[in-house]
């Protein structure tokens, strides 16, 4: 219900106190509707920072996928090359990085493995039948003629043997060799 000067007037308040009192009320009045007009602004403000925040939680979330994401690539690269260096035939090395937990390795700010012993020895132990085993053999030695010295070396026998055997038998061969021709 409106206040009007009829109203007042009714109640019998003189006229001078009436236009007090419509004074006031307009007063009244023009304050609420500043305080609904801000409060109306606000929540629109309030609605754009939401609407802001959800954004930002969407980007958030993007960067922190994407960072990890590169941070696997970067495991996966680190990984890679340890199981290359172990001599790991290239065929099992996908199969291997398909079954390795990333999450449980960590990269120093170079990017290689930190602790890598106890991942190399993981690894070792975990897929031993994919890597090969390494034998060393020193060079095989031909067996030298007996020292025949005494029978001397045939033309046959100085065919068959090797330059290193010639030259350490070379005094015995020129020997043998000076004797057939006497």
């Amino acid at each position: 219900m409106a206040l009007t000067r009829k109203m007042l007037r009714e109640m019998g308040i003189a006229d001078e106190n009436a236009e007090e009192i419509i004074k006031a009320h307009a007063e009244t009045v023009e304050a609420l509707k500043g305080y609904k007009a801000e409060v109306e602004r606000l929540t629109a403000l309030n609605s754009e920072l939401d609407n802001a925040k959800s954004t930002m939680l969407d980007y958030q979330r993007k960067f922190e996928a994407l960072e990890k994401e590169k941070s696997m690539q970067a495991k996966r690269q680190a990984v890679t090359e340890m199981l290359r260096e172990l001599h790991i035939p290239e065929e099992c090395v996908k199969p291997i990085l398909q079954v390795t937990d990333f999450e449980k390795i960590a990269l120093d700010e170079n990017g290689a493995i930190l602790d890598e012993e106890s991942v190399r020895a993981g690894v070792m132990e975990l897929f031993a039948g994919f890597i090969p085993k390494r034998y060393s053999f020193g060079a095989e030695m031909a067996t030298p003629p007996a020292n025949s010295s005494e029978r001397g070396y045939s033309p046959e026998d100085i065919r068959r043997m090797s330059s290193r055997e010639i030259n350490e038998n070379y005094q015995a061969i020129k020997q043998s060799l000076k004797a057939t021709t006497d």
